[in-house]
């Protein structure tokens, strides 16, 4: 039997491992002061990251005389197919992650002389900021060999770290947020409303509309603030301050130099710069525009459809969801009649009360409703005719399931149908070509973006613009005739130029901007095809303009009265756009030829001025040719760490975890070797060596093991059945090989394990052995406010203990979801022995695990050995108030068909074992760290009710 278990296991991964994805190869670039790793298809990309991180190394060091002491490793990849990038700071092994995508011309990141440029300067001052070593020779010591403590040093309040690499990317390359107009025109439009953040809140906002990006644009701006009222020597020695041997936090360091807690100096900041922003607004003439829709949150994406009987919209609420909404454009008579007769009313029944004021929009009348399935995302909907419109999601990549990249989607509105379109197509933006059934998309792989042109009907694609690493493409616009196309593009060191292409003769045209723009985005067509609308930035206001081909002419429809967007002609004399304020943005109409003004002084160059005066200062961004040598990447070049950990439960014993944690960067292959021992008893006592390798989706562990568990030592000693053995003493070893598969919201996951033990019970020695096969199954569907998924877990065992053959098995299955936002499930277990026995409760931890003793049913608010069974069935639930919150749960545990006992209490766990890619690439002594917290009322026949707690902080390779 047990033979014919070893072929079955091996046979069932062998099927699973055919349905994986392809591997994800890493070389690896090695600098003088970097390692640069990169997967397939990023290495012109990550050559050039090489030359541009030795040139940003030098550039800083000058400017601030510091530098990172030991070698970072930096990681180049595209994730989400969007624009970002961390960092994680220690002062042994920093790390970059550089995502390749390009920002689009509509954010707050789009004004920079290159992308990649700007992205590593802004991480590698994270680095340099917070990895400074520490002057205190004792706790720089404690840092050198324990990764938690050296990441707690380097902690500073989220608005300082992002702010203070936001001040020094825009210094040293004179473009970045300090000097993005668009930034500058929303702080004084909220700074004029009295909307600025409190200081209480700069750190991580408070669901206010783009609360959560002011550490970044509002703390550059107090930063600069405070170096140009006290000295950029000031700021500085606020940074020395911190590594000093005397232990200081950001507060203290802080006020030691500016003589005030930064809470009350950012009081003054505020005060000065919403002055000057109303100061600015007094000249302001009135434009004619009438507010036409009131949003509740955030609104982009204005879209009306070919007849303007009905507008898109893509909605957004305080807690990121996300919603394609469809409003008809007329106005809405019902509610406007409602409230004149609920007035009329009011007056009648008391003549002497004053009336409500109308509204200034009864809003629209919502049509259609689309709600994103499994978290995809709706971005840039568009319609393709009355009654279909198209949209991007994010897809997970054929040859990467850890990774998204935005695909084509339609929405059929008459049967609320929703169908994929594309397949491996990476586009982000797009118009769509009615006439030959085809898209013109922007497409971003591997870093590069360039315009194409995807037939739907066959998938052929034809690239229609050149594709060069540091060219960005945005916005393509097709006329309603189909004869024009316009769109964005941007390059190395210039401002995002405007341009029409005629699709017949394929000349270009470069659309004039206003002298002194630095902000462009958004183009639309006006319904003749003769006029093109953008929204253009010019001394910090942002403006709506015009360009009339017919007349050659540039006009300015506003000026800097509201920080418009997304501009749609409405119908002949007004235009429909979205004008933003610190409650989000809501739409507008403006009458055209009342409001326009003719622009005679045109921008006559591509390049962007670079506006800062700071003594060191970066070159202009290029694309770095040379070729760098790459070699495979290195699994075996590994880190270490200390660890330390904890765990305490009441119903058993407090455990101390003492080892030393390693893995190479990549996390391929992770080892652990520690010591446990239970404080103030007995309980347990062991050492383990754990290691595990991952390749691709398949991981293989191996553990050793020696422990030895006193069940009578337990606090709750006196709730062990009396089948326990007193003392248990195990020696052995157990290795598990897995294998995963993902497509979407379904994963499958096959496991083969084997254990061999010598057990002593104090009834003599005996040899454990046994093989175990499982399959985990989960799927899931999320439509944000509602959710339903479930998850089956199925095991089979097959044993032998001393003369005594056995098997068994485990099944579990759960139902899970949301409702009205709050998460939910339902879990049923079964356990079963043959000629064997179960045992329940106890606590996992890094000694001890289902490998190692697999007959366990863990319970952490039962001690271990509680009862002793052939047989056992688990009933429970929960439930959370909100995702990541702690769960309100129930459990009763049967024992062979006769009820044991319940529990029902409060739990929590969180762990960083790579589901983000910050914990992914976090130092050895970081990742795989859990935290375990539990309050539980346990209740049963066989022994006193009793409050149970547990606490636990340990390491889960």
């Amino acid at each position: 039997m047990y033979s014919v278990m070893k072929k079955v296991a091996f046979g069932s991964l062998m099927s699973l491992s055919s349905l994986s994805y392809a591997e994800s190869i890493w070389q690896t670039i090695e600098t003088e002061h970097f390692n640069v790793h990169y997967t397939q298809g990023h290495k012109r990309w990550a050559e050039s990251a090489a030359h541009e991180l030795e040139l940003v190394r030098d550039k800083v060091l000058e400017q601030q005389n510091r530098s990172l002491e030991a070698k970072a490793d930096v990681v180049v990849f595209d994730p989400y197919h969007g624009a970002n990038g961390f960092a994680i700071p220690s002062t042994d092994q920093p790390l970059m992650a550089l995502f390749t995508t390009p920002p689009q011309s509509d954010t707050v990141i789009s004004n920079s002389s290159g992308w990649q440029q700007l992205l590593i300067l802004h991480e590698y001052i994270h680095l340099v900021h917070l990895s400074q070593p520490n002057r205190s020779t004792w706790r720089q010591t404690l840092r050198d060999v324990w990764d938690p403590y050296d990441i707690a040093l380097a902690i500073m309040p989220r608005w300082v770290a992002e702010g203070y690499a936001t001040l020094m990317e825009s210094k040293m390359t004179g473009r970045g947020r300090l000097f993005d107009n668009y930034t500058e025109a929303l702080l004084t439009e909220f700074a004029r409303q009295g909307a600025l953040l409190p200081y209480s809140a700069l750190n991580n906002g408070n669901d206010s509309y783009l609360s959560g990006s002011m550490a970044y644009l509002i703390g550059v701006r107090y930063l600069a603030w405070l170096e140009k009222n006290y000295g950029e020597q000031t700021l500085d020695a606020v940074w020395t301050r911190m590594q000093a041997v005397e232990s200081r936090d950001f507060d203290e360091a802080f006020k030691g130099v500016f003589g005030d807690h930064p809470a009350k100096l950012y009081k003054r900041f505020v005060a000065e710069y919403t002055y000057l922003s109303m100061a600015s607004a007094q000249d302001l003439p009135e434009l004619d525009a009438k507010l036409w829709h009131d949003f509740k949150f955030d609104a982009k994406n204005l879209r009306l459809s070919p007849s303007g009987e009905f507008i898109a919209v893509t909605e957004r609420d305080s807690k990121g969801r996300t919603e394609l909404n469809i409003y008809a454009t007329k106005d809405n008579e019902k509610a406007e009649k409602d409230f004149n007769e609920k007035q009329k009313a009011l007056l009648i029944e008391d003549p002497k009360d004053v009336a409500d004021n109308a509204p200034d929009t009864f809003g629209r009348i919502k049509k259609h409703t689309l709600t994103p399935s499994n978290l995809s995302g709706i971005r840039y909907a568009r319609w393709k005719d009355e009654n279909t419109l198209y949209f991007v999601a994010s897809v997970q990549k054929p040859n990467n399931q850890h990774a998204v990249q935005g695909e084509l989607f339609q929405w059929e509105l008459d049967d609320n149908q929703v169908t994929q379109l594309t397949t491996d197509a990476g586009i982000r933006r797009f118009a769509i070509d009615t006439k030959n059934n085809a898209i013109l998309a922007e497409k971003v792989r591997y870093g590069y973006s360039h315009l194409v042109n995807l037939e739907l009907n066959n998938g052929s694609e034809t690239i229609l613009s050149n594709n060069h690493l540091g060219d960005t493409y945005d916005y393509p616009e097709i006329s309603e005739n189909g004869n024009k196309l316009a769109y964005l593009k941007s390059g190395l060191n210039q401002n995002w130029q405007l341009y029409v292409r005629d699709m017949q003769t394929q000349n270009s045209f470069q659309v004039p901007t206003p002298k002194g723009y630095q902000f462009l985005t958004q183009p639309s067509w006006s319904k003749d095809g003769n006029t093109l609308f953008y929204v253009a930035g010019v001394e910090g206001a942002i403006n709506l303009y015009a360009y009339d081909f017919s007349k050659q002419q540039l006009l300015q429809l506003s000026q800097g009265q509201h920080v418009v967007s997304f501009p749609q002609q409405l119908n002949d004399n007004e235009l429909l756009y979205l004008g933003v304020s610190s409650e989000g943005p809501d739409a507008y109409t403006l009458e055209i030829n009342n409001t326009v003004s003719s622009v005679t002084e045109l921008s006559n160059t591509k390049q962007a001025p670079k506006l800062s005066n700071a003594a060191v200062q970066l070159d202009d961004a290029q694309i770095y040719q040379q070729p760098l040598q790459s070699k495979p990447y290195d699994k075996w070049d590994h880190s270490a760490s200390m660890t330390l950990g904890s765990q305490y439960y009441s119903a058993s014993t407090e455990v101390l975890h003492l080892g030393i944690k390693g893995s190479d960067f990549l996390e391929e292959v992770s080892w652990h070797v520690g010591l446990s021992k239970s404080l103030g008893d007995s309980t347990l006592v062991g050492g383990f060596a754990d290691v595990k390798m991952q390749q691709g989706n398949t991981e293989w562990q191996a553990k050793a093991f020696s422990l030895e568990l006193d069940t009578a030592a337990q606090n709750r000693g006196a709730e062990v059945a009396a089948m326990a053995p007193h003392i248990l003493q195990k020696t052995g070893f157990s290795a598990q090989v897995s294998h995963s598969y993902r497509q979407n919201m379904l994963s499958l996951t096959g496991h083969a394990a084997v254990h061999a033990s010598e057990l002593d019970t104090g009834e003599g020695k005996q040899d454990e052995r046994w093989l175990r096969l499982g399959l985990e199954q989960s799927w899931q569907y999320d439509k944000q406010s509602f959710a339903i998924g479930q998850q089956i877990k199925a095991q089979w065992l097959d044993g032998k203990s001393g003369e005594s053959d056995w098997q068994g098995y485990n099944l579990a299955a759960t139902v899970f979801g949301k409702a009205f936002h709050m998460p939910l499930y339902i879990q049923v277990e079964q356990a079963k022995r043959e000629d064997s026995q179960l045992n329940l409760g106890g606590f996992r931890s890094s000694l001890i695990d289902q490998n190692v003793m697999a007959n366990t049913i863990y319970k952490p608010d039962l001690p271990f050995f509680a009862g002793v069974a052939e047989r056992y069935q688990g009933y429970g639930g929960g439930m959370a108030m909100s995702e990541g919150a702690p769960w309100l749960y129930y459990q009763q545990h049967q024992l062979d068909n006769q009820v044991f006992g319940q529990s029902y209490g409060v739990k929590w766990t969180t762990w960083f074992n790579g589901r983000d890619w910050s914990a992914k690439f976090a130092p050895a002594g970081i990742s795989d760290l859990r935290i375990d917290i539990g309050l539980s009322r346990v209740e049963s026949e066989r022994f006193e009710n009793e409050n149970r707690a547990w606490l636990g902080l340990w390491f889960d390779l």
